[in-house]
């Protein structure tokens, strides 16, 4: 199985995981003009910007170690775009991350924020 199917088999977990827990899907696999954002979705009020990482075991670090600046910048950007797209520049927004070690997933919020990276 390469990466991608593999990815993409762990954005329908983390799908169903955030449905289950309230949270309402709006897009998946979002493609924006400079990246991508595997889910977009409203915990509550708040529109969130979900990336989602895999790994099978701590041996190459953990999988929210993965989320470098540079994915950051592109999230961020791409982000960016959806909001004014879609006309939701008055929503609060908030960037998370599920991450899948093994089996076990984890919700972290605010993984990061946007206005460090000065984009």
């Amino acid at each position: 199985m390469n990466k991608r199917s593999k990815g993409k088999i762990y954005e329908e977990k983390a799908k169903e995981y955030l449905e289950k827990i309230g949270v309402r899907i709006l897009d998946m696999n979002y493609q924006g003009a400079f990246g991508e954002i595997d889910i977009i979705g409203y915990d509550n009020t708040t529109l969130v910007f979900f990336e989602v990482k895999y790994r099978k075991n701590k041996i190459f670090g953990m999988p929210q170690e993965a989320i470098d600046r540079k994915k950051m910048n592109k999230i961020y950007i791409t982000a960016k775009e959806f909001v004014k797209k879609n006309r939701l520049e008055n929503e609060p927004i908030r960037f998370d991350a599920i991450i899948f070690l093994g089996e076990n997933i984890e919700w972290i919020k605010n993984i990061f924020w946007g206005d460090e990276l000065g984009v």
